[in-house]
């Protein structure tokens, strides 16, 4: 009887290993991933940073933003170090509405947070934005 069982607990637990380790490998690939973003920009055309502090996932990833609806005239967008004020990269305006770099290999862990604001100050058809941010 306990040789039977032995052999049924083989064939069951033979499956249930490689679920487990085909989800052990496929955990870095989900480790960077799109995040939603949304925001508002002040008329005056003062730039906002953001209280959403964000961590960077993985070592060596880049931060890259794209953007689905910005203000009618267009904004600038940077990403800054949380930690240290510095800016991260370099600041894009936009339009266009395709996926743009921020900033490149940044160490895992790096927290920063988001700083926009309107590229032509004054008043317009809109001032938000949305769209997603990979970090």
């Amino acid at each position: 009887m306990r040789t039977m069982f032995k052999r049924l607990w083989r064939v069951k637990a033979a499956p249930l290993v490689v679920v487990v380790a085909s989800l052990a490998f496929a955990a870095p690939a989900l480790a960077n991933s799109w995040h939603p973003i949304s925001g508002t920009c002040y008329e005056s055309g003062a730039w906002f940073t953001s209280s959403n502090v964000r961590t960077v996932s993985s070592g060596g990833s880049s931060i890259r933003v794209q953007f689905n609806y910005v203000p009618s005239k267009g904004m600038a967008f940077r990403v800054i170090n949380y930690n240290t004020g510095a800016q991260l990269g370099s600041t894009i305006y936009t339009p266009p509405l395709s996926a743009q770099t921020l900033a490149s290999s940044q160490p895992g862990g790096r927290q920063f947070v988001n700083s926009f604001r309107l590229q032509v100050a004054g008043h317009q058809d809109n001032y938000s934005f949305d769209g997603s941010e990979l970090y």
